[in-house]
């Protein structure tokens, strides 16, 4: 028997990422091969923050059962070298109000998990062939499509690696507000990936081009890296905060356990819900917990989906700045973790050998009595206050909308950045009490931003307007019995 079906939803950064996985939804797929095809959209739809030569976690919560998180991030090299024999160099990207010095070259790339992150979401999760759930990606990028406001103010911040060499400057040069981008390249090398296993990646071509490259121009990365490389299951953090259980990003990461000590913090305080002392001191207790891990912080993307079963995927992806050296025939840039000054508190080249790095990423999900939300969030090392402020909201009383586009302070290092918001007594507390603070004018990327979908009583998507973020409601869904 078929008949209507509750709907489904999808939020992601960009329109035609979340399209994609709508797509796949309406046709019957579930929620891990909407996320599956959106991730792979992403790779067209937003490049400079989201690539084949990056990792991701996802956090998957099927219905009636333990969620758990796939850890398909980066993996250091196995062997460090004298900087000096390095491609490897500083670049400054403007933010506007902040500009931030970063390193790119060959050197500062390291063992990209997401072409096994994929396999491994597909083989565990997925009910459509891995071919299908790439069309969209592979058509958007052999026929093009519309730059928007979101991605060619990135291009912007990123311009010094966009014009570091001929070859980069050719595919990414032109990525200006309305004008036409296609990469029929990477179109061609997600064919090949769908066609192949996850062995061809690691042990065949793209792994061979990559090590030949940097043996030769000044890299780290051998084929011992790339077949040494496995995907980690790991049982998420949990809390049980206010009648919901809140599920996150566990060790080696640390960007779940600071949230959910915040959030533990603030709940458990008898003060008003949202008192602005209470969300500051949450802050800065997290600020003191803070561990000295390697981290990835920026140029990452989020995406979250609900089925029509209930199944919840929270999946968060990240390529750093990307290194500024195009993969041969494959369309896509490496990351470049290792030239990220955060995650390199020591100086760079100070890493553990083969070690997977750690993020500040936290894909979540919130499931209480009568709902169930995945969210997550970009947004550098901002995602611990972002989602801490999003999910503190949800808990007392706020809608999703409402959670997600209330204004947001970030502490950190005794600074406070705030978006503007607040009222005159909130906003003269964070004066009196950060030391140095930075009143931003508007609403911005800087401050992260949460896509998100809930299910239950209602439905609802909301992507962050912080990113031009895009939220989808699907009601175009059966259900056969």
């Amino acid at each position: 028997m078929t008949h209507q079906a509750k709907p489904g939803a999808v939020a992601a950064g960009h329109p035609l990422t979340a399209h994609a996985a709508s797509l796949v939804l309406e046709d019957g797929g579930n929620a891990y091969d909407a996320v599956l095809a959106a991730m792979m959209t992403s790779f067209v739809t937003e490049p400079l923050l989201s690539s084949v030569g990056g990792g991701g976690f996802l956090l998957a919560a099927p219905y009636q059962r333990q969620p758990q998180v796939l850890d398909f991030f980066a993996n250091a090299p196995l062997q460090r070298r004298d900087i000096q024999d390095l491609d490897f160099f500083p670049i400054n990207g403007d933010f506007g109000d902040r500009i931030q010095e970063f390193h790119i070259g060959h050197a500062a790339a390291t063992v990209p998990g997401i072409p096994a992150g994929i396999f491994t979401i597909h083989e565990q999760f997925c009910s459509r062939p891995l071919a299908e759930l790439a069309s969209t990606a592979i058509e958007l990028a052999r026929s093009g499509f519309i730059i928007n406001a979101q991605q060619a103010l990135v291009s912007r911040i990123l311009a010094p690696i966009l014009q570091s060499n001929q070859r980069v400057k050719t595919l990414y040069g032109d990525m200006t507000e309305g004008s036409e981008w296609r990469n029929p390249e990477l179109a061609d090398f997600l064919e090949t990936l769908c066609r192949e296993s996850r062995q061809w990646f690691y042990h065949d071509h793209p792994a061979n081009s990559i090590c030949l490259a940097h043996q030769h121009q000044g890299g780290l990365l051998r084929p011992e890296d790339f077949q040494n490389y496995q995907v980690a299951t790991r049982t998420p953090q949990h809390a049980h905060i206010q009648g919901h259980d809140v599920y996150t990003n566990p060790p080696p990461s640390n960007g779940g356990y600071l949230i959910l000590k915040q959030l533990k913090y603030a709940c458990e305080q008898t003060q008003k819900p949202f008192d602005i002392g209470v969300l500051l001191e949450a802050m800065k207790q997290a600020e003191q917990a803070k561990q000295q891990h390697w981290q990835s912080r920026r140029g990452t993307s989020h995406i979250s989906v609900v089925d029509t079963q209930g199944n919840l995927a929270s999946l968060t992806l990240s390529n750093g700045e990307c290194n500024g050296h195009v993969v041969a025939g494959c369309g896509f840039m490496l990351n470049n973790f290792l030239g990220e000054e955060d995650i390199n508190p020591h100086g760079f080249m100070q890493w553990e050998p083969g070690a997977r790095i750690a993020s500040m990423m936290s894909p979540t999900a919130v499931i209480g009595k009568n709902r169930r939300i995945a969210l997550g969030s970009g947004g550098s090392n901002r995602i611990k206050s972002t989602l801490f402020l999003s999910i503190y909201r949800l808990l007392n009383g706020d809608s999703l909308h409402q959670a997600i586009l209330a204004p947001r302070f970030h502490f950190e290092n005794n600074h406070c950045d705030v978006e503007p918001g607040f009222n005159t007594k909130e906003h003269g507390f964070l004066q009196t009490h950060c030391g140095n603070l930075t009143a931003w004018q508007s609403r911005h990327l800087y401050f992260g931003g949460v896509n998100a979908v809930e299910s239950g009583q209602t439905i609802t998507a909301c992507g962050d307007m912080r990113r031009q973020g895009s939220g989808l409601i699907n009601h175009n869904l059966t259900q056969t019995d």
